[in-house]
Order: C-alpha cells, then structure tokens, then sequence
C-alpha cells in the first residue's frame, strides 16, 4: 500500500515507486491498463480486489508498467476517454458480483504530465470477510499472499469465516487489557489515581499477520504530555513512560509499543486543587490525534499500514467536573469509566475522533457543541 492517504497521493508518490523499484507485494499490486471487461479481465478484476479485502486491504495501482523483477518500471498511464463510464462498470461488477459487498473500495485518478492518468484503486482490509466471487456459474474466495493472489482452500474459508466472527471481539480483547493493566499489574508502573483516558491504535490486520517487530527504545512512540520520559524493556514490547511521581506512588502517562505491530496509552486527565476534582476537556482534545498521528508514522516505518482502528475507553471519571469555559464546571460525573467506542479508517483522521469526544463530554451531561461550535 502507498503509506499516504488516497486522495493525497500525486505523481510524485508514483515517480518514487518507480524511482525506489518498489515492488509488489501483500498490499501492493500494479496494473499497465484497466480492466477490459471480457471474461478474463472481470475475473482477474474480482479477484483481486477480494484477495485484498479478504487479508490485509491494499492499492492495485492502474497505468504503471513492471520491470522483469515485477517492480515498479515505469509509468504508462491510461487514456482518460471514457475513464468514468469504465469505473462504473467496474464497480457494477462489484456490486452484482462479490458477495457480500466490499464495503471499502475506492479509486483517486491522478493526472500525469502527458494527459493520461494512473488510476489508484484502494481496498480496505474488510471486517466482515471472506467475499465470494459469484462469476461464470461458480464460487471462489480469493487471498493475497506476497505478489499474488491464490484461490483459498476449504479449510482457509472456513478458518476466515470463524476469524471474522471473533475479530471484533479480539480487537476489543487487545484494548480492554490496557485499561486492565492501568493498576501497575504486569506493568512496572501504575498509573495515578485520577481520571485516565486509554488509547488502543492497530493496524485491523494485527489479528490476521503475525508480527514480531524489534521495537527499539529509539523508534518507540511516546505517550502524551512526556517530556523526559523513561523507558522500560519488556518481553512483549517497550514501555515509555513519565517520571514517578514518589508521593503518589504512579505515574501520569505510559505507552507500550508492542511487538505485535500496535501501541498502547494511557494518560491522566484530571487534577484535585482545594477540594475540588475537575478534568481539563484539552487533555482529552488535545492529544488524540496527535498520538494517533505519530503512531501511523512510527508503525509505518516498519511496513505497517492500514486502515486502522483506534480504541478509547476511559476510567476514574466519578465524582469530577469538566472544566468549562470561563471558569465554569459541569456537574459531576455519575459514571466512573467507559468505552468511549472505536474508530476504523484508512488515516484515522481528524474528525474521524468527534464522535469520541462528544460522548466524553456527554459523561458530565454537556454538549460540546455548545462550548465547541
């Protein structure tokens, strides 16, 4: 996959895969011409976008040429007349085709020099996989693996049937056991006794690609509000954490980057001053996309990529007030902790965390609408 999102990639990300001989792989497939729509083409076609959506997602790259190796060698592009009438009926076959539905398929067009264009083709790594490709009075379930894609055998549908009934729920799993291990169990540290917020960010592949990365203290990701952290080796990853603060016997951030190819944090929100305990809403705000941010970079440098999930809970909430605008505060909060809810995404962007934020506001019963525009 090109490690940038769909509609940001240029001919520039394109003269690099040919400049670097990037070549294709698990994520990765290109393409000298569009699909023509014969037997064989729609076949090949179908195929290759279920493989992706049955692993791990991946960019089928439309209008750049292989070398001998299969690497990137150079780009072709592909005519634009008719371009938007061809894609259409690409996606028809889709749609009539794979079933269920691919529910992640989406194409950028980026112009080259010459007048013609490279189509990018993204396909997400799907949840609700395997897809059946339904064509010429047969069934067949596609994978991709290194270069190419392969028809999966009975004991692989049946193996991608059961995953995909329990993925949810071990991706929920992963998340639930960093807000378990807040309390210092299996852990170094523990996090003070204030009102936390705990951030899982995955790859939505974690589950199905087993990984074992060398995660170096030096290309770990730190955790949120850290300046001069601490690092700790483990048997599953590295740990970075803020200083302990002796009197409380805690500390106010840690994140663990784990071997598996995901991170977690953890970080406290909330303060107690002369009998009051109140949680800033920027401690929260302030930090969810940026973490999330360094974290795709960080994981990318690796060879991860996504789409992503993102996972946020948060814990120790009962008895606080949210800290308003012009030294207003909420009522206190009634509930103590609460997922928050989790986020799928090719870049985990921006907005894609509102709706977490807007729930976070409504546990000390404000809108944040009214205080956020």
């Amino acid at each position: 996959m090109i490690d940038r999102p769909l509609d940001a990639i240029s001919y520039a990300d394109l003269e690099a895969l040919v400049r670097s001989d990037r070549g294709e792989g698990r994520t990765l497939d290109f393409k000298v011409a569009l699909s023509t729509g014969d037997h064989k083409g729609t076949r090949d076609f179908l195929a290759d976008v279920t493989a992706f959506a049955n692993t791990d997602g991946g960019d089928i790259v439309i209008g750049i040429a292989e070398d001998d190796n299969g690497n990137a060698g150079s780009i072709v592009g592909i005519a634009r007349d008719g371009l938007d009438e061809r894609l259409r009926g690409l996606e028809d076959q889709l749609r009539t085709l794979v079933d269920p539905r691919v529910p992640d398929f989406r194409t950028h067009i980026v112009d080259c020099p010459d007048g013609r264009v490279v189509v990018v083709m993204r396909v997400g790594s799907s949840l609700i996989a395997p897809h059946r490709v339904a064509f010429d009075k047969s069934s067949r379930f596609y994978r991709r693996a290194s270069r190419a894609n392969f028809e999966m055998s009975t004991a692989e549908i049946r193996q991608a049937f059961a995953a995909a009934a329990d993925m949810p729920k071990q991706l929920r799993d992963l998340h639930r056991r960093a807000v378990t291990i807040t309390d210092g169990t299996d852990m170094p540290v523990r996090l003070l006794d204030r009102p936390a917020a705990i951030l899982t960010i995955a790859p939505l592949a974690v589950l199905r690609e087993p990984r074992d990365i060398a995660v170096t203290c030096d290309y770990a990701v730190f955790p949120p509000r850290v300046g001069h952290p601490n690092f700790v080796v483990g048997l599953d990853g590295v740990i970075v954490h803020a200083p302990v603060e002796e009197a409380a016997r805690g500390t106010r951030a840690w994140s663990i980057n784990q071997r598996r190819g995901y991170v977690d944090f953890a970080w406290t929100l909330g303060h107690e001053k002369d009998g009051t305990r109140f949680v800033w809403p920027a401690n929260l705000e302030d930090h969810l996309f940026g973490t999330a941010r360094s974290t795709l970079a960080r994981l990318g440098t690796y060879g991860i990529g996504g789409p992503w999930t993102a996972m946020v809970s948060v814990k120790g909430l009962h008895g606080y007030q949210l800290y308003l605008d012009d030294d207003q505060l909420s009522a206190s909060a009634w509930q103590d902790s609460a997922f928050l809810g989790d986020i799928i995404d090719d870049r985990l962007s921006e907005e894609t965390f509102l709706p977490i934020l807007e729930g976070f506001w409504r546990l000390f019963g404000e809108n944040r609408a009214d205080y956020r525009g």
